[in-house]
C-alpha cells in the first residue's frame, strides 16, 4: 500500500509520517498512544482543510469534472492490497469486458455514411 489517497496526500504531513514510521520501534505500552495522536493530527490536518478551504475535493468531484466508476475504481485499487485489491481488479475487468462487448455489438460506421454526416454536419 504505497500509493495515498487524494485526501491522505492533502492532510498527512512529514511529522505525521514519521510517527506512523517510527511506530515499530515505539515501545508497545505507548505504540497506542502514539497511534491515536497521528490520527488526531491527520483529523485536525482534515477540518482544516475542509474548514479554510471549502470545495476542496471537488477538483475531482461531480459538479467540475464527470468521473466514471472505472476511474473511481481505478483510485480504490491503488490505495489497497490483498483480496480487496484482488476483488476491485476484478470490478475492473469486469468492467473492460462489459465496455468491448458493447463496442463490439454497435454497428460498424461505414466510410460513406461518415463521409454524408460530414457533409451535412457542414451545411
Amino acid at each position: 500500500m504505497d500509493s495515498q489517497s487524494l485526501l491522505d496526500e492533502m492532510v498527512s504531513e512529514d511529522s505525521v509520517q514519521l510517527l506512523k514510521a517510527a511506530l515499530p520501534y515505539i515501545p508497545s505500552s505507548r505504540q497506542p498512544a502514539v497511534s491515536v495522536f497521528a490520527k488526531f493530527l491527520e483529523l485536525q490536518n482534515t477540518i482544516r482543510l475542509f474548514h479554510t478551504a471549502p470545495g476542496t475535493m471537488q477538483i475531482c468531484g461531480s459538479d467540475q469534472v464527470k468521473s466514471s466508476p472505472l476511474e473511481m475504481l481505478s483510485a480504490c485499487s491503488k490505495v489497497c492490497h490483498g483480496p480487496v485489491k484482488e476483488q476491485i481488479d476484478s470490478m475492473i475487468n469486469a468492467f473492460a469486458m462489459m465496455q468491448m462487448l458493447e463496442l463490439s455489438q454497435q454497428p460498424p460506421v461505414s466510410s460513406c455514411e461518415s463521409r454524408q454526416e460530414t457533409e451535412v454536419s457542414h451545411e
